[in-house]
């Protein structure tokens, strides 16, 4: 297949997305950042500022109740410029996503088979600890389970790999379980290796909810044969946890499910529960029914920690929701929180994204974690909706609308 200049034009800034957006830079800063003037730029040159700027009015809406709440300036500005940033990205990966039409599922197979070899040479790495940290993620992941290397790759933690990775990776498995590839083996590791490795329970959970949903949802579709394969692959998965238990009571899988199911895993509660009992609060003793603004969490949250919760030292200074939906509670609200959940069911409904079967798993997915962690200007996060909405995925029988911004 000839591929298109627009491939080779945007091939670069796919594996920079995939692999390197954060490599060298300090925390919080990425290259997709940095490059917000050249996608400025792009969408003028693609004539779509027009429509960028009418949608840029839902972010002009909750200012006026912002600045008659009260804000920190600095803060306030410095947030507004990366909530910007992370906006312009949005637009700018819809426009290119739409000129990259079907070959996204080229640079799909060259972002799996590059992993690849990522993940050998991170392997290697593991005989050298003056280095391994370059690739590993080695701070405990539970209580009572001591640390051990889990794989990160290039990205900030784990669960950070495993979001930028898993369209790729739900992208393959849905063409193993659909029997749409050859060499089935070796597609299964290049998935279930990094996976495993990385060991992001978030990650893997709606991951495996996502497929389930889609396969019933879509049972008529699928080859008889590989749906009862992908059911009894469940139920063995489930059955290999169990025996494992039993075996091995004290691995990190059997103590970490425990802990969460028993409310003692901290990084769970804290994006599960704790998230949100803080943002509601935060909202409600502030009155910021259009949340409180952006860069003011940290601002206000110190006093609602002592006063409300009790809390004191270190845990009086950590101020951080890492969670999405709860972020974007506090940072805008109801009014945010309500206008991103009715964009998403809208365009859902409006794009029939429940046509195509990775659309919907990549939906599905998504539409979860968002609730489960992440964080509201995630780069990740943004690039996985910008694949539901926009991309074009002919294996899959492709045939929604493409949302136009």
């Amino acid at each position: 297949m000839k591929l298109s200049q627009a491939y080779y034009g945007f091939l670069p800034l796919i594996v920079l997305f995939f692999f390197f957006n954060n490599t060298f830079l300090p925390e919080g800063l990425l290259y997709t950042g940095l490059l917000t003037p050249v996608f400025l730029y792009y969408l003028y040159k693609k004539a779509e500022m027009k429509t960028f700027l009418k949608w840029s009015v839902l972010l002009i809406i909750p200012v006026g109740f912002h600045l008659f709440l009260g804000i920190d300036t600095k803060t306030y500005l410095v947030s507004t410029i990366l909530i910007l940033s992370a906006w312009i990205f949005l637009f700018a990966a819809l426009v290119a996503t739409r000129e990259i039409g079907s070959e996204m599922e080229t640079f799909f197979g060259k972002v799996l088979m590059l992993n690849s070899l990522f993940v050998g040479l991170a392997l290697l790495l593991l005989a050298f600890p003056a280095v391994q940290d370059f690739c590993w993620y080695s701070k405990p992941i539970s209580a009572g389970i001591p640390a051990f290397p889990r794989l990160k790759l290039f990205a900030y933690e784990p669960s950070h790999y495993g979001l930028l990775l898993s369209p790729v990776f739900l992208f393959y498995s849905l063409k193993l379980i659909m029997g749409k590839t050859k060499h089935k083996l070796l597609y299964a590791m290049g998935i279930g290796i990094p996976l495993v490795l990385s060991l992001s329970f978030g990650i893997l959970g709606a991951m495996i909810m996502a497929l389930l949903v889609v396969m019933v949802v879509h049972y008529k579709k699928l080859p008889r044969l590989s749906f009862l394969s992908g059911i009894l692959g469940l139920l063995s998965l489930f059955v290999i946890v169990l025996i494992a238990a039993w075996l091995w009571p004290d691995n990190p899988v059997t103590i970490r499910l425990s802990n969460i199911f028993t409310g003692t895993d901290t990084s769970a509660n804290g994006r599960l529960f704790d998230s949100f009992m803080f943002a509601t609060d935060l909202v409600v003793n502030y009155q910021a029914w259009f949340g409180v603004g952006a860069g003011q969490v940290k601002i206000l949250a110190h006093d609602l920690i002592v006063s409300h919760y009790q809390y004191s030292g270190e845990l009086a200074e950590v101020v951080r929701i890492p969670n999405s939906m709860a972020e974007m509670l506090a940072i805008y609200g109801w009014y945010g929180f309500v206008v991103k959940i009715g964009l998403e069911i809208y365009f859902f409904i409006k794009l029939r994204i429940y046509n195509n079967m990775f659309s919907l798993t990549l939906f599905i997915f998504i539409f979860i974690y968002q609730f489960t962690g992440s964080f509201m200007m995630n780069i990740a996060e943004i690039g996985i909706w910008v694949l539901v909405f926009a991309g074009r995925f002919d294996t899959f029988d492709h045939n929604q609308a493409i949302v136009k911004t």
